[in-house]
This record gives structure tokens, C-alpha cells and sequence, in this order.
């Protein structure tokens, strides 16, 4: 009898830990939407991918650390990181698992003699060299193969094996700077090569161009995987994310979802887009999917600068892991911190030019909308003092439209300021921007 007393108090116990548990965990997962994961990999992460190849720990995570130092990473076990490299002041920018083979292979290089395609073997630890192929972008599994996209300006191409043991050309795309490619649902081939989109129907292709340089191909997931966005940023007044639109194997359209400066990589959670750029002071927003959709900011607290690649974490749902230039971030219950309310961009803030500057630097911005609040264009010194403000003019007026100001390096008295290093900030309505400058005397 004090036995079965007994099991039905530990029973009981044991529920009510559990209830506090999952209490815990909600009110935590509201409380805390990002975070740092993996704090050794301080340092930018170019892409990660996941595989089934025996050894890897940590799900079977493959970072691409890129730059000096870094390699092709991965987890022996979880306080054991391997990087692996062909050289020490090199590092790959795209990585691909072929699991059925115990092999991965990797895009190494940013401009140097040792760029180009190379497999990696789990079992020896060692690269071998497909080719050289210089300035790569990405190389990627599909269900249709294997594909390395590489290039700079005229200068590039795009490789394709079935099986990965035999690499061919594409000719169609010699001299191209090949930057992605996707497949949609149904298994049509989409390739972003300099400032145009392609669609491939039996070996021949399709195009349109647009007004920057497409940095990124997304389709969506089931059941709209019949939906597919590009990335266009070059660093220019036309960057924007945009929909492809496209029947009877054509594209027809680009559909205008928003303008973001510098957008690199998109990726998806819930029912809208993650868009990640490399502006320094804009780094990753929840977009709508439609045209001129709404979008808000949330990696506001991060202090990271650039966004490469996005990855799914396999514990929590829905959440999307973010490869960064300080490291690797785990995002949460985004949208219900913000009760799904998105806030309009209305306006964007352009690096100045030139920088550092002497005498003149001009600073260009633009208003996607009218604004009955006021908008102001003001610099700062180091100590947040107020320098000048450049905008409004007594006449300046707060249409839509994109200006230019030129700053002389004076005060509000037109009396020269010293050299250092001044900020300029762009505010209209719950617009609010914040970039860097070095005048030079």
C-alpha cells in the first residue's frame, strides 16, 4: 500500500516538473528568439549544408569558412571542430555533400591561383582537384546533379555531372558570370548568370535582364514550389528582390516585391521570405511574398553586417539558422514577436561617395513614399553631436522620388570641420538609418 502511495506521489511530481518544463520553455521561446550557435566558429560562415556521411557530428553539419584560416568545417563531436583547407590563407565559399560516397565537394577561392572545384574524401581527410575555375560562387545538388556556377565579370561559366565522378561544360554559358540555379517543382532549371535569369526547355534558354546583378535563386517549398524569387544587388537604386513569373516554358515577367539594398541570399519561414544582405547597417528582414510586399527588419540586435546562406535546424520548429560574418545564429518565434504586423520600407539610405572624401562627398537616398512626418538628413561627429543637417533645403519637400546632397565638410556655421569620422543618418517616418564616413584632410 505505501508503495503504491508512493508511485502515484512520484507520478504526480514527475507530472508537474514536466508541466513546469514546457511552461518554461514557452515563456522562454517568447522571451528569446535568437540565438549564437556554435561559439567557436566566431568568424563568416559562406554556406552550410547537411549530410548523412558517417563521423560528423552536430546533425551532420558542414560549414564553408571562407577567407584566411578557414576550410571546410565540421564536428568530430561537439567540442571537436575540424577545418580543413588546401591552403592556409584560402577558404571555400560553397559546399556539397554526396553522401552515398563519403565525399564533399567544395568551391574554393575568391580570386586567387588555387580557385576552382575540389573533392574532399572523409575517409583520408584529403582534396583532390576537379579544375580550376576562378572567382567560384556555388556548387550545388539538385535532383537533376551536380552543378559549380563561377565567374567574374565576362569571365566564368557553369559545370554539371549526373553522378559527380564526371564533370562536362555547359557551352551555353561559357564567359558567364554564372552566380545560381534552382529547380522549381516540376524540375525546371532556373540560372542567374550577371544581371539576367534563364530558364532551361531541352537544352535551350530563356531570359530575362535585370536591372542589377542577381546574387540568389529561391523557390519555395511545397505546394509553392512553383514560385520562384531572385536576389538582385549589386549595390544600386534598383536592388530589389523580385518573383519570376514565367508559362509555356518562358519567362514572361519580374513581379516587384520590394527594394532592399545589397539582398544576397533568401530563404523562408513560416508564410514569408527571409531576405539577407550584405549592407553594413541592413541585414535581415521578413518579407511578403507579393508584390510590393510588406517587410520588416529583425536581425536589429545581432551587430552582424553581412548575411551568405540559411540553413533549417532540425529540434526546433519552424526556425532557420543563419550563416553570418561573426558566426552562425539560430532564429525562433519571429513572427509572433512582432504580431505579425510588418512595417513598410519607405525609404533607403546609399553608402556615400566617394569615402574616405576630401573636400566633398555626395549622399544619395530615395522615398518610396509621401510623408506627412518629417524627413531629415543630418551628420554627426563621433561624439553624436549634430554637425549639419543637410535635409530638408528651407524648400525641400518629402515627395517620392531619390536625391543627392553633397556634404563639404562644414558646419551649420560653414565653418570646415577636422578629419575623423562622421555618420550620416537618414530618418523618415518609422524610417531610420545610420551610415559611416571618413573625411580626409
Amino acid at each position: 500500500m505505501l508503495l503504491n502511495n508512493y508511485s502515484s506521489k512520484k507520478r504526480v511530481i514527475c507530472f508537474i516538473i514536466l508541466i513546469l518544463c514546457l511552461f518554461h520553455s514557452a515563456l522562454f521561446s517568447q522571451i528569446r528568439d535568437w540565438d549564437q550557435l556554435y561559439p567557436m566558429i566566431d568568424r563568416p560562415v559562406a554556406d552550410m549544408k547537411f549530410s548523412t556521411i558517417s563521423g560528423i557530428s552536430e546533425y551532420g553539419l558542414l560549414f564553408a569558412l571562407p577567407g584566411n584560416g578557414g576550410g571546410l568545417a565540421y564536428f568530430t563531436n561537439q567540442d571537436s571542430l575540424n577545418i580543413f583547407s588546401i591552403a592556409t590563407n584560402i577558404g571555400p565559399v560553397s559546399i556539397v555533400p554526396d553522401n552515398p560516397n563519403n565525399r564533399i565537394f567544395c568551391a574554393f577561392g575568391c580570386g586567387s591561383n588555387s580557385d576552382g572545384l575540389y573533392e574532399f574524401d572523409i575517409a583520408t581527410q584529403e582534396f583532390e582537384l576537379i579544375g580550376w575555375y576562378f572567382y567560384p560562387h556555388f556548387v550545388k545538388k539538385l535532383s537533376s546533379g551536380f552543378y559549380y556556377g563561377y565567374g567574374y565579370a565576362i569571365e566564368g561559366g557553369l559545370l554539371y555531372s549526373s553522378n559527380g565522378d564526371e564533370w562536362t561544360t555547359i557551352d551555353f554559358f561559357n564567359s558567364m558570370q554564372v552566380t545560381d540555379v534552382e529547380e522549381n517543382g516540376d524540375g525546371t532549371l532556373f540560372i542567374s548568370a550577371g544581371n539576367e535569369i534563364y530558364l532551361e526547355n531541352e537544352g535551350s534558354y530563356t531570359f530575362l535582364t535585370t536591372p542589377s546583378l542577381i546574387t540568389d535563386i529561391y523557390v519555395r517549398d511545397y505546394p509553392n514550389n512553383d514560385e520562384v524569387y531572385i536576389a538582385s544587388g549589386g549595390g544600386s537604386y534598383s536592388d530589389a528582390v523580385y518573383r519570376v513569373e514565367y508559362e509555356n516554358n518562358e519567362i514572361t515577367a519580374l513581379t516587384y516585391i520590394c527594394g532592399l539594398f545589397q539582398p544576397n541570399s533568401i530563404y523562408e519561414y513560416e508564410s514569408y521570405l527571409v531576405v539577407g544582405c550584405i549592407d553594413y547597417f541592413s541585414n535581415l528582414f521578413l518579407v511578403e511574398p507579393e508584390e510590393n510586399g510588406q517587410v520588416q527588419q529583425i536581425g536589429n540586435y545581432l551587430e552582424i553586417d553581412e548575411v551568405y546562406c540559411f540553413e533549417f535546424y532540425p529540434i526546433y520548429t519552424p526556425n532557420f539558422m543563419v550563416g553570418t560574418d561573426i558566426g552562425v545564429f539560430l532564429g525562433t518565434n519571429l513572427t509572433s514577436a512582432s504580431n505579425n504586423e510588418l512595417t513598410e520600407i519607405n525609404a533607403t539610405l546609399l553608402n556615400n561617395y566617394p569615402n574616405p572624401f576630401n573636400p566633398t562627398t555626395t549622399i544619395s537616398f530615395s522615398l518610396t513614399t509621401e510623408h506627412t512626418e518629417s524627413t531629415e538628413l543630418v551628420i554627426y561627429n563621433m561624439k553624436g553631436q549634430k554637425v549639419r543637417t543637410l535635409y530638408p533645403f528651407p524648400s525641400g519637400s518629402c515627395r517620392i522620388g531619390t536625391r543627392s546632397v553633397i556634404w563639404d565638410g562644414t558646419d551649420e556655421n560653414n565653418q570646415l570641420v577636422s578629419s575623423g569620422i562622421y555618420f550620416y543618418k537618414l530618418k523618415a517616418g518609422v524610417y531610420s538609418k545610420t551610415r559611416k564616413m571618413l573625411l580626409l584632410r
